[in-house]
């Protein structure tokens, strides 16, 4: 037993854990110091606290910076295209490499940065990440891409797509969007 440590009164639990969630008292337990705050408890413990959630804000942002960065990406298989069709005069080439480099932007961009770091570069600038509601983890590639194909599968149906991105705004506990909710995601704070 540790020298700062007291032995258990009659009645306590030796280990330190009090039933019902109460506070167990000094000495017992996980130190608790009064310069820092408590850490926050795992994701898997039923989802983030709400203080760990991302603001609307934050998310409108960053996913206007995504949008400037996809079109950014978009631009440079079309120069390329437009080089290779000039240069050498070949159209079926120039459009294969145009429709390769568009493809590959929309299935690398967004679900590989979610699945490798949990952030794309909007989302990392605004200071939030996308996890995994049940363990706080980053999506796996088919999580994200799902995640992704949702958004915009949502933005083809009528007034869908509108719903879809307002849904945060009202959703309980976790401020999800439709999108979250179709992958079992939730945007939470990069550093939560």
């Amino acid at each position: 037993m540790s020298q700062y440590q007291q032995p258990p009164a009659a009645g306590q639990n030796p280990y330190g854990q009090t039933p019902y969630g109460q506070q167990p008292p000094y000495g017992y337990g996980q130190p608790q110091s009064p310069y820092y705050p408590p850490p926050m408890p795992p994701m898997g413990a039923g989802g983030p606290p709400p203080q760990a959630l991302a603001g609307q804000g934050a998310r409108l942002g960053a996913r206007i910076l995504d949008g400037i960065f996809v079109v950014i990406l978009m631009i440079i298989p079309l120069v390329i295209s437009g080089v290779i069709r000039s240069a050498a005069g070949a159209a079926p080439l120039a459009t294969l490499v145009m429709l390769v480099g568009m493809i590959a932007v929309f299935f690398l961009y967004e679900p590989l940065m979610l699945s490798k770091s949990g952030s794309t570069f909007g989302k990392r600038i605004c200071g939030i990440r996308v996890a995994r509601l049940s363990d706080g983890q980053n999506l796996s590639y088919g999580g994200a891409l799902w995640r992704m194909l949702s958004s915009y599968l949502m933005g083809f149906v009528p007034f869908l797509g509108l719903l879809n991105v307002l849904w945060c705004l009202w959703d309980s506990p976790y401020r999800q969007c439709l999108h979250d909710k179709a992958a079992s995601s939730v945007v939470v704070l990069r550093n939560a």
